[in-house]
């Protein structure tokens, strides 16, 4: 992921990439530490499976080799005292085979520990201890076939028994120096591992601080984005909200919120914008509905307006063209209502035009549709009505609006013309047909109906 795409990224993205980050981190600390930590044990194996045992086994050597020193001196005292003569010969061929068994196993020990690589510190220098440790055992035997020739024989002369003691104090240089070395080689061991201790404490603290510095880097990163980010949506929100400040909030909202958490403050703001965009988009609803009320109704009688009868007509003929549908038209005009006005005022004229469309409503059905079509016509769309219902609905409105005696209203009459949907007929056919029939009822004395 490049640093363009982090930016970019979700913020459940940016937490993860982190996260992976830091297990990575985290890993590879812990690879190096096992690492390290085998390094270690290895070098302590060396320490404590071939250092010490060799050490061991060459202070046993010493032991021996100075129990022979001593036996050899007692045997040259009982010698000079008179004595009968001892014969250790069987004491020294156990002790020198003791010998032989210790430096074979420091050398089987150090030669398995080089070939299996299991010296992983100073391998030269622990060659060379084999090799004098072999030379040592070379110089042990001669010494042993020495001594055991000696103790073969009654007399000792003057000139062997110097030459037992230069042998033997050559044996005691050699195991001292072997000695000596191995204590190096052991110290130098547990040096080194004090040191690899020691580096590996550094680089792992190093590495845990790294860890540390690079996640509280990429925290505080991610934490200044998602900031800018919050504050970006707050600045947007708060240009949102002033739009609509002429909207009161609720009660629980015109408190402020008093926290320091921002995505708290973040959800509170976004509350007031949807608590004003929920009242804006209620008061936008009741603005449509009233635009439809005035688009489609009369602003003087109530009832639908041209405008809605053009629409209606048009969906009532789509619908009997495709189907079997059938609706009756009936257009009705009032009486004479030009002397209404000429006699009685516009404003008793109007208030009549209101009260008949209101009882006209009340007397057709639910499904049927009034319509005012001009300044006294009006129009009733009736779906589903044959001609003879039609005809009966219009006889009924025509017999009401005549008995209709209303206080300060003169009283009036109608004329009506009926016709049904035929095929192939259109808005203004099936209207001409209708209108003419209606100005046929005026021919013949209104106040009656016409059927075409």
């Amino acid at each position: 992921m490049s640093v363009f795409s982090w930016y970019h990224a979700s913020i459940k993205q940016k937490i993860g990439g982190l996260f992976v980050f830091l297990l990575a981190f985290m890993f590879c600390v812990i690879v190096f530490s096992a690492y390290k930590v085998n390094q270690i044990e290895r070098e302590m194996r060396v320490v404590a499976f071939l250092d010490i045992p060799l050490s061991q086994l060459m202070q046993q050597v010493e032991f021996i080799e100075l129990e022979q020193h001593l036996q050899f001196e007692q045997f040259q005292l009982k010698k000079q005292m008179g004595d009968k003569p001892l014969n250790p010969h069987q004491q020294f061929t156990f002790e020198k085979q003791q010998i032989k068994k210790l430096l074979d196993k420091a050398v089987a020990l150090i030669s398995h520990s080089l070939a299996s690589k299991e010296v992983v510190l100073q391998a030269e220098a622990h060659q060379k201890v084999a090799n004098k440790i072999e030379n040592y055992a070379k110089k042990s035997n001669e010494f042993e076939n020495y001594l055991s020739n000696i103790y073969a024989r009654e007399q000792l002369t003057e000139l062997e028994r110097q030459r037992v003691e230069e042998m033997a104090t050559e044996l005691e240089h050699a195991q001292r120096k072997i000695i000596l070395q191995l204590n190096k080689l052991t110290a130098d061991d547990a040096y080194y591992t004090d040191e690899h201790e020691k580096d590996f404490l550094f680089v792992s603290t190093l590495l845990g601080l790294c860890a540390i510095i690079l996640g509280l880097l990429l925290t505080s990163y991610i934490i200044q984005i998602i900031l800018r980010r919050i504050q970006r949506i707050q600045s947007n929100i708060e240009t949102l909200s002033t739009s609509f400040e002429h909207h009161e909030l609720p009660l629980e909202l015109q408190n402020g919120i008093k926290t320091k958490d921002e995505l708290a403050a973040l959800e509170h703001d976004i509350k007031i914008v949807i608590s004003r965009l929920n009242q804006e988009m209620t008061s936008r609803e009741e603005i449509e509905k009233q635009l439809i009320i005035l688009a489609t109704q009369d602003r003087l009688t109530g009832v639908f307006n041209r405008h809605k009868w053009e629409e209606q007509i048009e969906n009532q003929i789509n619908m009997a063209s495709r189907s079997e549908y059938q609706f009756a038209l009936i257009i009705l005009d009032i009486d004479h209502f030009k002397q209404v006005n000429d006699q009685f005022g516009h404003q008793i004229g109007d208030r009549l035009l209101k009260h008949l469309a209101t009882q006209l409503q009340q007397q057709i059905r639910t499904e049927d549709m009034i319509f005012r079509i001009g300044g006294e016509e009006f129009a009733i769309i009736s779906p589903t009505q044959d001609k003879q219902q039609a005809h009966q609905l219009a006889e009924q409105l025509r017999v009401y609006i005549n008995e209709l005696d209303e206080v300060s209203l003169p009283k009036v009459t109608a004329s009506f013309g009926v016709t049904c949907y035929q095929t192939d007929d259109s808005s203004s056919v099936i209207f001409n047909r209708a209108d003419k029939a209606l100005y046929e009822a005026k021919a013949q004395g209104r106040n009656c109906i016409v059927v075409a």
